[in-house]
């Protein structure tokens, strides 16, 4: 930095003062709060803007002070170092609408819990997205990470991605689905500095409403959701599937943890799950070093014993 340069707290209370800017500017806030395996120090500015204006202002205000920016969405995928953040994480949490157009695609704010999708989806009769029930984060998250449930990939169900480029800040872009950009939990924005915003989805079939199509579309619904809940989903706060399967190899990640012996091992208070080998939980007081331990225990241990790279799909968030 040069000494022109705001400081983060400088930089947090400019922000506060904009007439233009809405949304929710928090210092010192927990990382605990905003992922799923309720973990993390504090980040030191921690913005939830409202609108493309103040998303805007904000990433502008940041790349202009050499400020690093990080963007979350449900913290599902995300576990965040124990030590305070010095840099500034942005949640789309705010980007939260759901409209069906006449076209008859769903554009949703990349801020949209996936829950807030189904229940949409059982209200308004619209099939094809069940798969996805009980899936933590939020839509902007699925996109970014091409959330893969029951077999089935996000991406799938993907018509366009509207984005605000960290080059370019004050231009939302629109990205329009190109197959060969997407794979298993691959997508184009794992390579791009952007916030998405918005995401448009196609493929679904939208029934006629009536009483008896509502309860179809629910009890899909509650079958994938119910399938999660038997199979420990929730039992504690994880991040989900701790690593990528590869359907290559022959044999789930979870299964070749298992195979290895690992299942219910502790290190604190973050455990390999006893009853999924791709699960780590949190018993109540887990550090994300302990987590990163377990995860680098497992992978140490399996490519020892088969020659195999467990690859994690969770993000280690560091300074």
């Amino acid at each position: 930095m040069n000494g022109m340069d705001l400081s983060i707290r400088e930089l947090g209370e400019n922000i506060k003062k904009l007439q233009n800017f809405k949304g929710k500017v928090l210092f010192q806030e927990s990382m605990a709060f905003h992922t799923t395996m309720k973990t993390g120090g504090r980040a030191e500015l921690f913005v939830m803007p409202e609108d493309i204006s103040s998303c805007s202002t904000l990433l502008k205000m940041c790349i202009e002070n050499n400020i690093r920016v990080f963007v979350i969405g449900g913290g599902s995928n995300v576990v965040a170092c124990d030590e305070d953040m010095n840099f500034v994480i942005l949640s789309t949490e705010k980007f939260d609408f759901i409209n069906l157009t006449s076209s008859g695609t769903l554009k949703i704010g990349a801020g949209t819990k996936i829950s807030e999708l189904m229940l949409y989806c059982e209200e308004n009769t619209i099939t094809g997205l069940e798969k996805f029930s009980g899936l933590p984060g939020t839509v902007g998250g699925a996109a970014f990470m091409n959330a893969r449930c029951y077999e089935e990939d996000f991406g799938t169900f993907i018509k366009s991605v509207s984005y605000i480029d960290f080059n370019s800040c004050s231009e939302v872009k629109t990205y329009f689905k190109k197959d060969g950009d997407w794979d298993y939990k691959v997508s184009p924005f794992q390579k791009k500095n952007a916030v998405i915003v918005q995401v448009e989805l196609n493929g679904f079939v939208h029934l006629e409403k009536s009483e008896s199509a509502v309860k179809t579309v629910s009890e899909q619904n509650d079958f994938y959701l119910k399938d999660r809940i038997a199979k420990g989903h929730f039992k504690a706060p994880s991040a989900g599937s701790v690593f990528r399967n590869n359907h290559d190899f022959g044999k789930p990640s979870g299964v070749l943890i298992d195979e290895a012996g690992l299942k219910g091992t502790s290190c604190g208070d973050a455990q390999i799950a006893s009853w999924h080998g791709n699960f780590i939980i949190n018993n109540g007081n887990a550090k994300s070093s302990e987590i990163e331990s377990l995860v680098k225990l497992a992978q140490n241990t399996v490519k020892e014993k088969t020659g195999f790279n467990l690859v994690p799909e969770i993000i280690f968030l560091k300074n």
